[in-house]
C-alpha cells in the first residue's frame, strides 16, 4: 500500500510531517497557569462517519478563542480527538477529511475477512500512522484518553498511555466490521459497547466543565422518509471492474449482489435489511447507555449535530458532517462562552483565596 496517507493533500502532509518530527511542538508536563486552567474538556462520542461533525465543533471553538485542555473520545471521537490532541491545526484536519472520496473509503474498508470482523484494520492503521506517526499519549500537547472495551471481561478500558495509533485502533473496532485489537493479554473492541459518549470519564480524569458531543444515530432524528439514491454503489461497481476481484468470480458475484440490493432499496422507504437492523440495534443500545450515564452524571453541556442522514461508513460526506458540527456549536455558542466564563470566575476566586 502507498505509504502516503489516503486522501492526503501534499501541502497538508508536509506541514504535519514537520509537526510530528519537531520535538518543540510537544508540551512537557508542567504546572498550568490560572489562564491555562480556564478551558473546556470535551467528550467526543462514537458513531462512525457522522462523527466527522466533531471537526466542525472544534473549528467553532478555535474561531471563538475557546480553549480545550483535554479530550476523552470513543471510536470516531477517539480518532478525531487524537488528531486534535496531537497538535494538528484543525483546518488541516478538515482538509484531510474532505479530501476523502468514495474510492478511498472503499480502500479503508475493503473486506479481507480476518477473524472477528469484515476488515482487519491494516489499511486504517497505515492511514493513521501516516499522519500521526509514533506519538505517545503521555507526550501530547493536551490531555487525552481513548475508550475501548475488553471483549472477554466486558469492562471499560480507559487508554491514557502508550502508542496513540494503537489507542485509536482499539477504540474504533466496530463489532462485526473491524476486527478486535490485541493489546497485551487483552482483546479490545469498540469503546461504544460500554461507553458511547465518555463525559463521565472526561470529568473524572480532567475535571470540568465538560462539553459532550453526541453523534450516535439514536441521538439524532432517524428519518424513515425516502432518501435520494447514493452514488457510491455505481462507483463501487466501476472500481470492481478495474480491480483484482475480476479474477475472483465468486467474491465478485457476491459483491455485485450486495450492490444491486443496495441500489434497489435506495430511493425507497428504508427496508429492514440485516445491516440496518444491526446498525439500529447497536445505536438503540448506545442511546440507552448514554441516557443512563447522563441521569447519573450529566455533562455541563451536550451538543447534538444533526447528522442522521450520513451513513456509518460514508466518510466521503465529510463536508456535510463538518457543516452539521459547526451549526450545532454555533447554535450553542452563548452556552459555551457561559461555561468558559464561569470556569474563569471560579479559578479567579480560588486564586485570590490562595
Amino acid at each position: 500500500m502507498d505509504a502516503r496517507p489516503i486522501g492526503a493533500d501534499a501541502a497538508v502532509h508536509s506541514r504535519l510531517a514537520e509537526h510530528v518530527g519537531n520535538d518543540s511542538c510537544i508540551m512537557t508536563a508542567r504546572k498550568k497557569s490560572p489562564a491555562e486552567r480556564t478551558s473546556l474538556v470535551l467528550a467526543l462520542g462514537g458513531g462512525g462517519a457522522p462523527g466527522l461533525a466533531h471537526i466542525g465543533v472544534l473549528q467553532v471553538l478555535e474561531e471563538n478563542d475557546i480553549p480545550v485542555r483535554a479530550i476523552a473520545g470513543t471510536s470516531i471521537g477517539a480518532e478525531i480527538g487524537a488528531f486534535a490532541a496531537s497538535g494538528m491545526p484543525i483546518n488541516d484536519l478538515a482538509a484531510i477529511a474532505q479530501a476523502f472520496d468514495w474510492k478511498q473509503t472503499l480502500q479503508l474498508f475493503m473486506p479481507d475477512l480476518p477473524t472477528g470482523g469484515l476488515v482487519s484494520g491494516i489499511n486504517i492503521v497505515d492511514f493513521l500512522e501516516g499522519w500521526l506517526g509514533v506519538q505517545q499519549i503521555q507526550d501530547l500537547a493536551m490531555g487525552y484518553v481513548a475508550i475501548a472495551t475488553d471483549l472477554e471481561s466486558g469492562e471499560q478500558v480507559v487508554i491514557d498511555r502508550g502508542h496513540l495509533v494503537n489507542a485509536v485502533r482499539a477504540s474504533i473496532s466496530v463489532p462485526g466490521l473491524i476486527a478486535p485489537h490485541s493489546s497485551g493479554q487483552r482483546l479490545l473492541t469498540d469503546g461504544g459497547v460500554v461507553n458511547p459518549l465518555p463525559f463521565d470519564v472526561a470529568r473524572a480524569r480532567f475535571g470540568g466543565p465538560v462539553v459532550a458531543v453526541a453523534v450516535h444515530s439514536a441521538a439524532r432524528n432517524q428519518s424513515s422518509q425516502p432518501q435520494p439514491a447514493p452514488q457510491w454503489p455505481v462507483r463501487a461497481r466501476q472500481l470492481l471492474d478495474q480491480s483484482w476481484m475480476t479474477r475472483a468470480q465468486g467474491l465478485r458475484t457476491w459483491l455485485e449482489t450486495q450492490l444491486d440490493n443496495y441500489s434497489q432499496n435506495a430511493g425507497e422507504k428504508p427496508s429492514w435489511t440485516t445491516r440496518r437492523v444491526l446498525d439500529r440495534v447497536l445505536n438503540i443500545t448506545e442511546a440507552e447507555i448514554v441516557r443512563l450515564r447522563t441521569a447519573l452524571n450529566p455533562p455541563d453541556l451536550m451538543l447534538m449535530p444533526e447528522v442522521g442522514h450520513i451513513g456509518l461508513i460514508e466518510f466521503y460526506r465529510a463536508k456535510d458532517a463538518i457543516a452539521a458540527g459547526r451549526r450545532a456549536a454555533e447554535a450553542n455558542l452563548p452556552d459555551l462562552l457561559r461555561l468558559l466564563n464561569a470556569d474563569q470566575a471560579q479559578h479567579g476566586a480560588a486564586d485570590r483565596i490562595s
